[in-house]
């Protein structure tokens, strides 16, 4: 397993991979946050999945779904009948789409829920890079040191620059 945290540099092969992101918007709830998110999966290759899981029936979360929907997300609803209803679909889906992929892929989880410590080394098990965002103060520490690349959410505006200067 590679440790590569905080790096923005990137290879050859990262420039041809599939990219996948799959959004805890209950972990990130910053719609603002949504092109800077496409913007840096777009900097590390073919992006083939944009997904962001929240209880999209809530009346509150509709203006932000209707926005998240027009830039191309696809908004997956869970609604809460167990703890921890959203990480389990999102690693679901998540895996899923890992089991079938037989090329490079890079995954990048927006979430810092300590249950992805599960989700991880499934992932690179499978030859998967796994790149974690989280939001400072709602990061479990461990997905720091299992991940390929670890970075804050407001970090991302900083990574695209660097991404740019690199390419």
């Amino acid at each position: 397993m590679t440790d590569n945290h905080r790096t923005a540099g990137r290879s050859t092969d990262q420039q041809q991979a599939l990219v996948s992101i799959y959004w805890d918007y209950q972990n990130i709830p910053d719609i603002k946050q949504a092109n800077n998110l496409l913007l840096f999966a777009n900097s590390l290759g073919y992006v083939v999945t944009k997904k962001v899981y929240d209880n999209w029936q809530q009346k509150n979360k509709v203006s932000q779904k209707t926005t998240l929907v027009n830039h191309g997300w696809e908004c997956v609803t869970v609604v809460q009948k167990i703890h921890d209803a959203v990480d389990f679909c999102l690693f679901y889906d998540c895996s899923d789409e890992a089991a079938i992929s037989l090329y490079p892929h890079t995954f990048i989880i927006g979430s810092g829920d300590g249950n992805g410590e599960i989700l991880i080394p499934k992932l690179q098990n499978k030859g998967k890079k796994v790149i974690i965002l989280a939001r400072p103060g709602n990061e479990n520490k461990n997905l720091e040191r299992l991940a390929n690349e670890f970075y804050f959410v407001n970090e991302l505006p900083k990574l695209l620059e660097v991404y740019k200067l690199a390419a």
